[in-house]
């Protein structure tokens, strides 16, 4: 019988503004529509306070032995349990001890809200098997996400990022990443690959008023729908294989733990 491996997939910002948290909540809320189980790793500290969710410690506590691992771990209304890392200091998180937390048993997907502060990618995001970009299609959106992409391919070797471009239509997301993507293959040799876009919904709004996902609060919005969608999708992206590379775990840890960004995908568009 093949192993389970849980996919981790790191939702980033290319700006404060892009809407990142809301991506992350709403994605893990939709994966559990479809039947995953699925774990959000708070890293920025924006998604627990989304959803109004009190806390009892997070990953930095557990590791110090100050709480139990069972204590931080919070059920949403989604039906995704919430982990909350120590998004002050996430780069002091050693991934080999949180990843086992994050993967207690045995979860589909962790999808993890990554911090915005210090490094480009935390220690334990850059185990992530994909790295998935939000952006909007605003000029700095699109050149924060382009400096973003630089910067992590020259710290991580990473070859392959997904893109998701918030508040547009099919179109404006398409030309987006076709212009991006072709000036990061030109310059930094790497592919991208459209995600999929969520579109201006101003039930988003209301649900975050709300402290719920729109995917929860109102299923059939425009922006719940596109959800769903980029959920069926993340379910069947190939998993990239990560062989060498600066975040790779000591070899003690086996196969545990055997793919992620840290080298070329053999996926590419």
């Amino acid at each position: 019988m093949a192993r389970h491996t849980t996919r981790i997939v790191a939702v980033v910002g290319s700006a404060p503004e892009a809407g990142q948290t809301s991506v992350a909540l709403n994605l893990a809320s939709a994966l559990a529509h479809h039947g995953q189980d699925v774990v959000l790793a708070d890293e920025s500290g924006h998604a627990a306070p989304a959803l109004g969710l009190p806390l009892r410690g997070d990953i930095h506590d557990v590791l110090a032995g100050r709480v139990s691992p069972e204590a931080i771990r919070v059920h949403t209304r989604d039906n995704v349990v919430l982990v909350p890392v120590a998004h002050r200091h996430p780069e002091r998180i050693d991934p080999s001890r949180a990843l086992p937390l994050l993967t207690m048993g045995e979860p589909d997907i962790v999808v993890i809200d990554c911090t915005h502060a210090g490094a480009v990618l935390s220690p334990l995001a850059a185990h992530a098997h994909d790295v998935m970009v939000v952006l909007g299609c605003e000029p700095t959106s699109i050149t924060g996400a382009y400096s973003w992409m630089k910067q992590a391919h020259f710290d991580y070797a990473l070859a392959q990022f997904r893109v998701l471009v918030n508040r547009a239509e099919d179109v404006e997301a398409r030309v987006v990443c076709r212009n991006l993507a072709t000036t990061a293959s030109r310059y930094l040799a790497v592919s991208l690959e459209l995600a999929g876009h969520v579109p201006v919904d101003r039930q988003v709004m209301r649900a975050r008023q709300l402290t719920r996902t729109v995917v929860d609060a109102f299923p059939m919005a425009p922006a719940a729908v596109a959800y769903r969608q980029l959920a069926a999708q993340v379910m069947h992206w190939p998993l990239a294989m990560r062989e060498t590379g600066p975040a790779a775990l000591s070899a003690d840890r086996g196969s545990e733990l055997t793919h992620g960004v840290g080298a070329l995908s053999a996926h590419t568009v």
